[in-house]
């Protein structure tokens, strides 16, 4: 299977940039040195200069490379990878969500004691950021 960006933009470098070590000689390319395909490129004139691990042109392939990289940042970051759930760093396992909560001692103006949580519409939506009541609507 070949792994393809979602935003295959020259411009886009995700946290940590494009890192890459060579899984034969454990060299590490610095992610931020450029694109997948310029980090490639260095690959490949590293590996021609180690022709004992590498012999008569294996891996040297700029495409294979590229797939290469993408395999070592999909494990970090899938959602940069089409194929895969839009969640970013941070993103929790979905669950679902409780319809309504009983909150130890609290009751709304109106004498329930049922309240919907707010979630935080910046955070993917798990962060509770404060209580409606379940019949009148009040926030608390």
């Amino acid at each position: 299977m070949s792994l393809r960006l979602k935003n295959a933009s020259a411009s886009q470098f995700p946290p940590g940039g494009w890192p890459f070590e060579d899984p034969k000689t454990k060299r590490k390319f610095n992610g931020w040195e450029g694109t997948p395909q310029m980090i490639a490129v260095k690959v490949v004139e590293h590996r021609r200069a180690n022709p004992s691990l590498y012999p008569d042109g294996a891996g040297q392939d700029v495409n294979a490379i590229i797939q290469e990289i993408f395999a070592q940042k999909v494990k970090a970051m899938p959602w940069l990878f089409t194929g895969f759930p839009d969640q970013g760093p941070g993103a929790y396992p979905s669950q679902p969500a409780p319809a309504s909560v009983s909150i130890r001692g609290e009751k709304c103006s109106c004498g329930a004691t049922e309240f919907k949580p707010v979630y935080c519409p910046t955070c993917s939506g798990r962060r509770i950021i404060g209580y409606t009541c379940a019949s009148c609507g009040k926030s608390k």
